[in-house]
Formats: structure tokens, sequence, C-alpha cells
């Protein structure tokens, strides 16, 4: 693609011709989806004041099936409707920010000459028309072509923030509004503007580019007949609010004695409603006085618009097809070193950042330097300084900081480093010769396999797994500083004491544990081949634990999350070996009678242990996003059912929480051991399964609810990535906080997860209003556990793996 011969030239345009003495005018904004409430706010302002205007939304975004969610005085335009050259190109080559920046000169052409407006508006979705837009309509009256409002209308020094110098930097007219006029000097710089924006519309102030707005300094010099427009009330905001005198009376708000035409609301929350702007240090704590007025006003607007309860994790380009997110560091790699890409690289350009880059050394195979490491390590200058891809060392030391530098620290999603930890991890060792002393068997799984827990279970999930397998196993149970209930003896008939199996496996006991078990397990064990298969939960491995895996000859990851951050570390090798899964279809009959769960409500399904750590679990969240799906759609009867375990352990966290629901009618709490049966019955029984966690290592319940065919809504981040897409379920977006003190062993200094309350009621609302496509993304969710883990499916790894290692013939 040629961006100059598919975009339009400079040489375009021509007068319009009035057809009435009204020149037909169109006023737009743009907005992703989470920005609607406010682009409502803004529409129904000017339709008030401007009812002959024809309103406009551009959506930078593509449309949601969410009934009433565009409902308005306007008519929506998506972006890929504008006629955008490689479409796909240019929207991943933006963050949400300058996507619906480097929209704007698109649609002023789209209004101008596909639809024939004569004079076009365009306002940011945060800004409020309190009076009619005489200055402006006066302005293109006597033959303006641009219509611009300067930040500054006076130097700004001394304790102003912003001061006249970061103004420079962002640019000298505010472009949350500008007017043109379809004038023969117009159009050609609308194209211009759209050349530019179509490749550099970056946030790059040390470069001289900030987004759009930049590139309009130049049009008073570009265009004789661009307006400056110098009226204290058009674009008032936190940047000349110091320079002008707010007031109220009865005819209305004022500037300087002049009607305040519009005011500007940039960086304004109204979860802070005293903070004008978090772009600021001025104006905060405003409690009374005109201001304060004016920003309570505007924050009833916004919540009776419904401001805050569509989530920004809905956003369409801000992933690639796998989900996975897109960090910056990809976009700013694509504009630079793949700008015409030839095809969609939201479905092909992850892909290219995994192969491996042209020129570095390729001598290990579980070494390749990739595309992705290559762009990195010319980006950070001290990597590119001290470090050579074409020496074997200098990529295994590079390779090593890309699995510990990045994280969501960085904005670089795990799931973008797995491949890398896959390949370093998943290799052959030295084999020690194992004894084989007679009638010895093949495998003895060493767990809590009479624990009734999450580890537990998976331990049991291994057993079974490897007992239908023609080799002979045996099981052995651990008990050393279990506090859980060990009522779980169902595998009792497989149990040994003495561990002689060839190849030992260490089923879910933790590093911390394992040297402890391992010397209370000192007078059963005889040598073997062993195999921890440890579970853990944040980013970061704890140092101090590393070294319990001296004791063992491989690590086996339940989750490429646990891959990621142990391979490298440790030198054994690391394979990702996923868990069984599969579950028997349980019996329902006279479930909801004997919980005392209502039999015509839909019923929402969360489970944890609290001895797992309820802040990680986090039902808080899951009761909050419960309770705001619930208030968003009244008519529908609804239930959250909350089983848990262990309460009595920690009883002030059982009571907190007791206490958090007591007064909800519609959340009921079940806290009791129950048998496998009852527990897979009780989930099957309900018709929605929630994880709001803020870390897994493995994710048991959304795998487990997978398997049973029930639609699943979970936290996007850590293990479950391994399980939920938005094709196998509702994924929910999260920020990153810090791990707080006391609520997770050994994460000091560490963050997880805090999942978006909003999204996960968005996500609750999509499972209730289309439950054709919650039956098909259930459907695919029990497909993809059938075919990666299932018993079948994983014993063929297990036996591939003891193969490749020679402990099988």
């Amino acid at each position: 693609m040629t961006v100059t011969a598919d975009l339009p030239s400079a040489s375009a345009g021509s007068d319009a011709t009035p057809g009435n003495s009204r020149p037909r005018t169109a006023l737009f904004t743009i907005c992703s989806n989470n920005y609607l409430p406010g682009a409502r706010v803004l529409l129904e302002s000017v339709r008030a004041r401007h009812p002959d205007m024809a309103l406009f939304v551009c959506l930078a975004d593509r449309p949601d099936p969410m009934p009433g969610l565009y409902d308005g005085p306007f008519e929506i335009i998506p972006a890929d409707a504008l006629g955008i050259p490689a479409f796909e190109s240019f929207a991943f080559s933006y963050d949400i920010m300058e996507f619906n920046t480097a929209l704007k000169p698109f649609m002023f052409g789209h209004l101008m000459t596909a639809l024939g407006f004569e004079r076009v508006l365009y306002f940011d979705p945060d800004i409020l028309l309190l009076a009619p837009l005489e200055p402006v309509l006066e302005a293109f009256d006597t033959g303006a072509s641009f219509v611009l409002t300067p930040h500054l209308r006076q130097p700004a020094e001394g304790d102003a923030d912003p001061d006249d110098v970061a103004i420079m930097r962002a640019g000298v007219y505010n472009l949350g509004f500008l007017g043109v006029s379809a004038r023969t000097e117009s159009l050609p710089l609308i194209y211009w503007w759209q050349r530019r924006l179509y490749r550099h519309c970056i946030n790059a102030q040390d470069k001289g580019i900030f987004v759009d707005q930049k590139f309009m300094d130049l049009i008073p010099g570009f265009a004789p007949n661009a307006r400056i427009l110098h009226h204290p009330g058009l674009n008032l905001a936190y940047w000349n609010l110091g320079q002008a005198r707010l007031e109220k009376s009865a005819d209305g708000w004022f500037a300087n004695d002049l009607p305040l035409i519009f005011f500007h609301f940039s960086g304004y929350d109204p979860r802070r409603p005293h903070v004008l702007s978090k772009h600021s240090r001025n104006f905060r704590g405003t409690h009374s006085g005109p201001l304060a007025e004016l920003l309570d006003h505007y924050a009833r607007l916004l919540k009776a618009h419904g401001h805050g309860q569509i989530p920004g994790g809905a956003y369409a380009y801000g992933r690639f097809a796998s989900d996975v997110p897109i960090p910056p560091l990809v976009r700013q790699m694509f504009r630079e070193t793949a700008p015409d890409w030839p095809t969609d690289p939201f479905r092909t350009f992850e892909a290219h950042l995994h192969r491996a880059a042209p020129g570095a050394n390729r001598d290990r195979p579980s070494l390749v330097f990739t595309n992705f490491q290559a762009f990195l390590h010319q980006h950070f200058p001290n990597q590119r300084l001290f470090r050579d891809p074409r020496r074997l060392e200098d990529v295994l030391g590079l390779t090593l900081w890309y699995l510990r530098h990045f994280s969501h620290e960085q904005g670089i999603d795990p799931r973008l480093i797995e491949p890398v930890a896959r390949r370093l991890g998943e290799r052959v060792p030295q084999i020690r010769p194992v004894p084989e002393p007679a009638a010895r068997p093949d495998v003895t799984v060493v767990g809590y396999l009479r624990t009734v827990s999450g580890v537990g279970m998976v331990a049991r999930h291994t057993l079974s797994t490897l007992v239908n397998s023609p080799l002979q196993v045996e099981g052995a149970d651990v008990a050393f500083g279990v506090v859980s209930d060990r009522s779980e003896h169902g595998h009792d008939a497989y149990l040994v004491e003495p561990i002689r199996g060839r190849i030992q496996l260490f089923a879910n006991i933790n590093a911390d544990q394992l040297p402890l078990v391992l010397a209370d397990l000192a007078p059963r064990l005889v040598s073997g081949y062993r195999i921890s298969m440890p579970a853990w939960e944040l980013e970061e491995f704890p140092e101090a634990w590393l070294g319990a895996f001296d004791q063992v000859d491989e690590i086996w990851a339940q989750s490429r999350w646990i891959q990621r951050m142990l391979a490298g570390r440790v030198d054994r090798p690391v394979v990702h070996m996923p868990v069984a899964l599969t579950l028997e279809a349980p019996d329902t009959t006279g479930i909801r009678e004997r919980f005392g769960l209502p039999a015509d409500s839909f019923l929402f399904y969360n489970s944890f242990d609290f001895l797992s750590f309820i802040e990680r679990k986090n039902p808080e969240g899951v009761i909050a996003a419960f309770q705001a799906a619930r208030r968003a759609m009244p008519e529908r009867r609804m239930t959250l059912v909350i089983k848990t375990l262990n309460g009595a352990q920690v009883s002030g966290k059982q009571a907190a929480l007791r206490a958090l629901i007591e007064a909800d009618p519609d959340i009921v709490m079940i806290d009791r051991v129950l048998s496998r049966a009852d527990t897979l019955g009780l989930m099957a029984a309900c018709d929605c399964l929630v994880s709001l966690h803020r870390c897994e290592g493995l994710g048991l319940l959304v795998a487990e609810g997978m398997a049973l065919g029930k639609p699943v809504i979970a936290t996007d981040y850590a293990a479950t990535t391994d399980l939920l897409t938005s094709r196998t379920g509702y994924p929910v977006s999260f920020t990153m906080i810090p791990v707080g003190e006391n609520e997770y062993p050994m994460a000091q200094g560490q963050r997880w997860a805090d999942p978006d309350v909003v999204h996960a009621a968005w996500q609750m609302q999509e499972v209730l209003r289309n439950p054709a496509d919650a039956a098909e993304r259930a459907a695919a969710a029990r497909r993809f556990i059938d075919e990666h883990h299932s018993e079948r499916a994983v014993r063929e790894r297990q036996l591939a793996r003891f193969t490749a290692l020679g402990l099988l013939s």
C-alpha cells in the first residue's frame, strides 16, 4: 500500500455551493463504547440549543449488540465505515487515545465529501454546551475556513499548571474543539492532516508530536481564512480557567461577564467530584462556589446517562485475535518496522513477533531470538550496547532478561513471553541411571491424595490419569503439614507406603513444602527420576524457594503461567504439562431444592477455599459485579451462590464476608465440606460460573466449569488465560495493584490483578441477554477441555515425555 496514493491528495477540494441561506451543519464527537454516556450528554446539550444541526458519533470501536447502547439524538458512524485505507493496520498502529484522535480528519472528510455538509464542528465527548455557538457560527458567516480556540489567552507563568512552556509542547490550540467549513483552502488541508495522522498520530512530545493536536499549530500559516476565537466562554477548562472569572446567575453561566458557551471537562472523574482534572494540580478540593456547582451539575448528568457502566475492557481494537492485549511496544514496533503489513495484523502480527529474528545465533534449538526480542534489543540502549544476539551467550542473556524483566508492569502480557519460556524450558536433560529392582512400578504419584482441597484434587486427577495408562502406577499420600479435611478415600486402592516408582511424580507439593515432605518421606523413598509439579500464583516465583528443585530432576508446570516464571531460573527442564480435567456429568436432580436455591432464578456460581487466601480469590469482586448486573437488569431474577470451604479456620474473614452479604436475599453462601458428587452437582445446577481471582496457578474452578459446559466469566490474568478466551468464555479486564500486607505469602513487592467490576457486570449481562451466544461459547469451552485437558490428551503428553526422556521403551 502506498499511503499517498490511497489517501486524498493536496489538490482535492472545491468551494461549497450552499443550496439555501442556511448552510448544512454537522457536529460530531469521537469515542469508544465506554465513553458513550459522555457523548450522549454532550450531544443532548447541543440538540437543546441547536435543534437543526445534524449530530454524529464516530465510534472508535466496533458496535456492540447491547440493547439501547446507541440510543440518543445522533447517528453512529463506525470508524471502519470511513473508507480509511488498510483500516486494520491503521487501527493496529495506535492505542485507544491515539486511535480516537487519529480518526478526526477522516470524519471531517467523510461528513464534508460523502455526506455533503458545508460546515462541520468537532467536540470532545467530555464537553458540555451551555449556550448557543453564536461566535463560532458568526466566524463561519464571515468567511472562516477553520475555527480554532487557543489553550491560553495570555501568558501562563509562575504557579500556572499547565504553564505556557507545557502548552508549547502539547499544542497552541486545543483540539477538543475544531470547526471547518468546506472551502477550497480547507479540504486540501484536511487531506494533509489525514496523511499525517495515518502514520504519525502518536503521543511523542519529545519529538514535537502530540497526537492530532500539534499539526494544527501550522494551520493559521497554511489557511489565510483560519480564525482564532478568543472568547473566554469558548473551551473553558483546567488549562485556562485561571485566566477567567467563572460566575453563575439566574441567566446562566458566565466567563468574564460573557456567556460561558462550552466547558471542557478534560480529565474530570465524577468519582472525585471536587477535583476538576487529573491533569492539573490546580482546582482541587472545590467544594463550593460556581465551579463546584458546575462540576456537580456535570457529574449528575453523567451518572444519569450511565457513566461508568460500560467497560473500557470491551474495546475492540485493544487485542490480537487470540485475545492477548496489544502492548504499546508492539504497536510501536509495527509502526516502525512493518507499516505496510500485507494482512490483518490483529490476526497475523502476533505470530511474527515469535519468529526467529534474522541474523541471530541459532546454535541451541531451545534459544530462539525472536523478532520482538530483536526490537526490544534495539529499543533499550543498555541491552543494545552490551549484548550481541549473534553470540550464543548473549542470546541466552537476552532471553533471560526478556523472561525476567517484562511483565504487566512494562505493559507486556505474559502470553507474549510464554512461547520463549516454552522453548527454553522444554529441553531433554542428561538422565542419570535409575536402578531397576524386580517388580518395580513405573510411576508413583506422591501428593495430598486424601485431602479435601484444590491441591488434593490435582494430585487425584494426576493419579487417575496415569492409572488408566498401560503403566504400573501407585500412589503415596502425604499428610505432613495438612490442616484441611482428609476424608477423600476414593483412591485408597492405589495407595502404598514405600515410594518405589522408577518415576516419582510429586503432584502439587509446593516448593516451600517439598524439602520438608521429602525429609518426612525419606524412610519410604528409593531412588528414582523425580518430577515436581509445583503450584504458584504470583508473577515472580520466590527466589528463596528455587533451591528446593535441586532435589528433583525435572519440573512439570501445570500452566504456561508457571512455566514462564521458572524457565531459565532453575537448571532443570521446565515442561508445560496440563492437568487432566475431565469430569463425569453429575446428577443435578433435586440439587436446588436441597440447597434452598430458587428454581426460577438464574444462578451465578463462585467457589473458593478460605485457606487459599480470600484476598486472592476475591469474592468481594464477584459480589459487587453481581449486584451491579442486577441493578442493570431489574427485570431478570438472578442469584449468586458462593460455595466456600474452611471458613472456620479463618473465622474473622468468614464473618466479614457474611456481614457483606447478610442484607442481600439474592446471595446464598454455603460453607461446608461436600462430597465430590455434591460439589459437582451444585456447580452443574447453576447457570454460569464466575471467578474474579487476582491470580491463579491453575484455575481449577474455571476448568471445571468449562468441562461441565457452563458459561464461565473469569479474570483475564494468570493461569486461566490457558483456558479462557472470548471464544470459550467471558474474560474480564483488570488493572495491576500491589499485593497487600499479609494477603499472600512471599508477596513483598509483587503485584496482582484487580478485576474490573464494571466489565465483569457487563459480561454477566451479556450471558443473560444472549443465551445462544453463551451456549455456543460454553460448547466451545467443553470441546477445548476435551481436546487439551481430557485424561486421554494429558496421558498422551505424559507418556510422550517419559518416552522422550528414555524412561519408557
